[in-house]
This record gives structure tokens, C-alpha cells and sequence, in this order.
């Protein structure tokens, strides 16, 4: 099973920044989950990308060069000693 990647979207109705799990595709792609991490955005909103289909260790450093604008909930995810499945 190969490890999931991150995808940062900025919702454009409030300009939250929240973090998706995504699956690696075969075509050099990725496939997010439905909700971000902390399940406060959809998919499906209106809204632009800011990264995607970055490894855990690419992830953190984007997001470490963007700061507190991003949810607190997804960016924790990023640290936690054991992530979920």
C-alpha cells in the first residue's frame, strides 16, 4: 500500500486553508477524500489549489512556509507520531 499525500485547498467563500488525505494514482496523480482532515470543507467547494499530491515531508515544509492561516486541526495532522489510515 503506498503512503497517502496532502493537498492544500483555500475555500473561496472565506479563504480557509484545509488540508485533504489523498490516495497516489498510477498517472502521476492523486485522489483526495471527500473532507478535509478535520471534515470543515468538502471536496466539491468552490475553491483553489494551493499544493497537491505532496508527501508528508514536502507537505510540512509548504505548509510551514504559509503559516497559521491554515486550520489548526488539518496542520496537526501533519505532526502526529502516528497518522490514521
Amino acid at each position: 500500500m503506498r503512503k497517502k499525500v496532502y493537498i492544500l485547498r483555500e475555500r473561496k467563500s472565506d479563504g480557509s486553508l484545509h488540508l485533504f488525505l489523498a490516495d497516489p494514482t498510477d498517472q502521476n496523480a492523486c485522489q483526495p477524500q471527500q473532507y478535509s482532515i478535520c471534515g470543515q470543507m468538502n471536496i466539491n467547494e468552490e475553491a483553489r489549489t494551493i499544493f497537491s499530491c505532496l508527501s508528508e515531508e514536502r507537505a510540512r515544509k509548504e505548509c510551514a512556509k504559509i503559516g497559521r492561516a491554515i486550520c489548526s486541526l488539518c496542520i496537526s495532522y501533519l505532526y502526529r507520531d502516528e497518522n490514521l489510515e
